[in-house]
């Protein structure tokens, strides 16, 4: 008896991974037949490039399934002011690569205004790339709308000058793929994106909002509610994942080796969610960073992630209503989370660990910093780290409360000098603090004013369990449990500031 023929997928499609058994099978009976376009480098299905797969979907929307195989890209994946698009691969199997870098020098002087640039051969660039121009005075980031022999104009004109005296040069310097214009309700999923970083150039330094350069995946801001789930990004020269825009969501993925982020969110991102990913040994910077310095940031939920041998495992600046809610942040290289200039925050229920020799996470478990308000910092489990195990530096209004901080080399809890001031410390577990045995440190050290320690529990720090600097004010000291180091010869409490109160504590 012959074999039965496979049997054509029932439209639509099934629409997880799980039902694509065969891949013959599925490019041969259902390419064509839907909204659902198939790529497939190696003849079969619709297409076999993916861009000419999103090109041809109607204004509809739909999907594009990519096969497994190699992609090499030598631009971006655009996705321009779409709807409903849903770009599906089969698995890390799926993979998009970015080509090396070609450069060439420029070989006439670009005058700012213009938007053409001579080079040595136009041949080797192409339509759509996006090219960095550069010489030893700056660069700029254009995008090639033509070519003419070995001209290239831009999309838009040049902001500065370049000169062949100073090393004038052009190179490509492409994300994998780029989400812009008005693009909404878009999806990546279920493949993996290779930025080949050690074959790429990253000229930029500091924060271009407007740039497009060698991150793995970018979606511009003026996009919105962009879903990136089930993505193994590797090896971008930027950011892994940078976002713009708002109403995002980055699930599931994994992010490691990108030169800056792993998952970045620029400043005017807001209602972003970052959840559940596994960011891990990016080259320079963090796991998840939000916002950027002071400039203005809405609101965020970063939740259940794990992070692991970044920079910081989480950095937060410039927001408002910002939840760092449940995450695993491990061996970090400076601070476990920061908080830069953010207006109403959570940071609950994180466990922030660092190596037992105390040899990274080198500054500070939670790093509250340059005017942070109205925050809560609750239940979390800081250990393991070379600094303070909390540092307000700058912030007011806080609530610090049922933390529990063990084995860090300097104080447990700090608030700083005039900065770190008006707020509340109740309810937390600090032991073992200044473990190199210094008498250096305390359990919880207050530099600022109007700040409350109630109901604590210290223990095994040093220099003092609770110490109020010569510069305190107005704090508040009571019901707390302080038991001494044994073998220091300091009190449990020293109060060298002005109008403090001290009182009903139990001392062992």
């Amino acid at each position: 008896m012959g074999e039965a023929s496979p049997t054509p997928l029932t439209k639509p499609y099934p629409p997880t991974p799980v039902g694509y058994l065969d891949w013959n099978d599925l490019a041969e009976n259902y390419a064509g037949k839907a909204t659902t376009l198939i790529v497939d480098a190696s003849g079969k299905g619709d297409y076999s490039t993916i861009q000419e797969a999103v090109d041809a979907l109607g204004a509809g929307g739909g999907e594009v399934l990519v096969a497994e195989g190699n992609y090499t890209l030598t631009r971006a994946i655009v996705l321009n002011s779409v709807e409903g698009v849903t770009m599906r691969g089969m698995g890390p199997g799926t993979v998009l690569r970015v080509s090396d870098k070609v450069e060439k020098a420029l070989t006439v002087d670009a005058t700012a205004g213009q938007r053409m640039i001579v080079v040595s051969d136009g041949s080797a660039f192409s339509v759509g790339q996006h090219l960095c121009v550069t010489d030893s005075s700056g660069f700029e980031v254009c995008r090639v709308e033509s070519i003419d022999g070995d001209t290239l104009t831009m999309e838009g004109v040049l902001v500065n000058g370049y000169s062949v005296a100073d090393g004038a040069r052009a190179y490509t310097c492409h994300s994998a793929v780029w989400i812009t214009g008005a693009s909404t309700r878009v999806r990546v999923t279920n493949l993996q994106v290779d930025g080949n970083r050690l074959n790429q150039e990253f000229g930029r330094t500091g924060y271009y909002p407007s740039e497009h350069q060698g991150d793995g995946v970018r979606v511009s801001d003026g996009c919105e509610g962009v879903l990136l789930d089930h993505l193994w990004v590797r090896s971008a020269v930027a950011h892994g994942v940078c976002l713009g825009g708002e109403g995002h969501r980055v699930e599931l993925c994994e992010c490691w080796d990108n030169g800056y982020d792993g998952v970045n969110a620029e400043p005017s991102c807001d209602r972003i969610t970052i959840l559940g990913n596994y960011c891990h040994d990016q080259v320079y910077w963090n796991g998840v960073q939000f916002g950027y310095s002071t400039y203005a940031t809405g609101s965020a939920l970063i939740v259940g992630n794990v992070l692991a041998n970044n920079y910081q495992g989480i950095a937060a600046q410039g927001g408002s209503g910002v939840d760092i809610v449940g995450n695993v942040i491990q061996d970090s290289r400076y601070d476990g989370v920061e908080l830069y200039d953010v207006d109403r925050f959570i940071v609950s229920g994180n466990l922030i660990t660092g190596a037992l020799d105390l040899s990274d996470m080198t500054n500070e478990g939670i790093h509250v910093e340059h005017e942070c308000s109205v925050g809560v910092v609750s239940g979390n489990l800081v250990e393991n780290c070379a600094g303070d195990g909390v540092h307000v530096e700058s912030g007011a209004y806080l609530s610090i409360t049922g933390n529990t901080i063990r084995h860090v080399a300097k104080h447990g809890l700090k608030f700083a000098q005039i900065n770190g001031r008006d707020s509340t410390v109740t309810g937390n577990t600090i032991v073992d603090c200044d473990a190199g045995d210094t008498e250096t440190y305390s359990g919880i050290a207050v530099l600022g004013d109007r700040v409350a320690v109630v109901g604590n529990r210290v223990d095994n720090c040093d220099k003092y369990a609770v110490h109020l600097a010569s510069t305190s004010n107005k704090c508040i000291v009571t019901g707390n449990q302080l038991t001494v180091y044994a073998g220091s010869s300091l009190g449990a409490i020293q109060d060298d500031g002005t109008g403090n109160v001290v009182e009903h504590n139990v001392v062992a």
